[in-house]
């Protein structure tokens, strides 16, 4: 690590604002230049009148006796620095942050065969992974996991608050991902389930997106709706089809009882538009909210003094032993 030292006279000027742990140090401050005082009057009490040589200038003279106090002056900064930086001095800093409080979701999606029908334009897959993808982007400082089902379900994103990873996870959702046919609304509800379950966050909720009854899987769609019930998990349902008849006809029934008995809701989609307008309302109905955090950062300012003395003691050592003491002390 590279070692700078870095002096500002500004952080004497500013001593007034700081902050000292060890306050009872600071009355020593006085301390050196008592003693400086002390040897002073000592000196001069002792020293026996000397008359000017007349070859040596007046003003020479008198500049040699201001050098002759650097050194005195070097040892009462260099004290000076010791003691204000045993005191422990530090500035207070306050800090603020910014920290949304998001929500633990997972969002299960058709991939059977029947969301290939093309009663919505383009298809009714097609539009489910399109504004899906637009509400994961709004969904930032959430976390979220996709899971796809047709005839078993299939964890596409575990949960993460990365949208980009999530968004290419949505965009990789095809109908061939899974092999087997049908609707598993009950195994994909438990997968959800089994994504968000273990959250300490309080907000959980699960999006899903069908257009049938519940055909194929190991676990009734009611037994998973019971233990999103117990985990507090909420689920939005939401069934996607034309009203007009279809080779495929949408069968709301399954996912409004799961809706119901969840604390959700139940929504129809019968176009991408009216698609958009679901999952607008689910965003706003389901937003984060934001804490602002405020504390106190404690920064140590000690070094500062420690460095300044060590410089000055050097400084002193420098004096005393090259030949500049001869002169100081002539």
């Amino acid at each position: 690590m590279k070692y700078q030292l870095y002096f500002s006279w500004q952080q004497f000027v500013s001593l007034f604002s700081y902050h000292w742990e060890h306050e009872a140090f600071l009355f020593l401050l006085p301390l050196p230049l008592i003693i400086f005082l002390i040897r002073y009057l000592l000196n001069r009490k002792n020293q026996a009148r000397i008359t000017l040589s007349f070859t040596k200038p007046l003003v020479q003279n008198r500049l040699i006796r201001l050098i002759s106090f650097i050194p005195d002056i070097v040892q009462i900064l260099l004290l000076t620095s010791i003691i204000l930086a045993l005191a422990g001095p530090y500035k207070i800093n306050p800090k603020r942050k910014i920290q949304p409080d998001g929500i633990d979701m997972a969002l299960a999606i058709d991939i059977s065969s029947s969301m290939l029908n093309r009663d919505v334009s383009p298809s009714r897959l097609v539009i489910a992974k399109q504004v899906a993808t637009s509400f994961v982007k709004q969904r930032k400082n959430d976390f979220i996991s996709i899971v796809a089902f047709a005839g078993a379900p299939y964890l596409a994103s575990p949960i993460t608050n990365d949208s980009t990873y999530l968004q290419q996870a949505l965009l990789g959702l095809d109908s061939k991902l899974i092999k087997e046919e049908g609707t598993a609304l009950g195994d994909a509800l438990g997968m959800c389930i089994n994504q968000v379950r273990d959250s300490p966050n309080p907000k959980k909720i699960s999006i899903l997106i069908s257009d049938g009854n519940n055909t194929a899987g190991n676990l009734d769609p009611l037994t998973s709706t019971e233990l999103a019930k117990t985990f507090g998990i909420k689920v939005y349902t939401i069934a996607v089809g034309s009203l007009k008849p279809s080779m495929d006809p949408v069968d709301e029934s399954t996912l409004r009882v799961i809706a119901e008995k969840s604390k959700g809701k139940f929504y129809r989609a019968t176009d991408q538009k009216s698609l958009n307008a679901i999952f607008e309302e689910i965003n706003r109905m389901e937003s984060t909210k934001v804490k602002e955090i405020y504390w106190e950062e404690h920064q140590d300012q000690s070094k500062f003094f420690f460095d300044f003395a060590f410089i000055l003691f050097f400084l002193g050592l420098f004096l005393k032993l090259s030949p500049i003491s001869n002169i100081l002390e002539d």
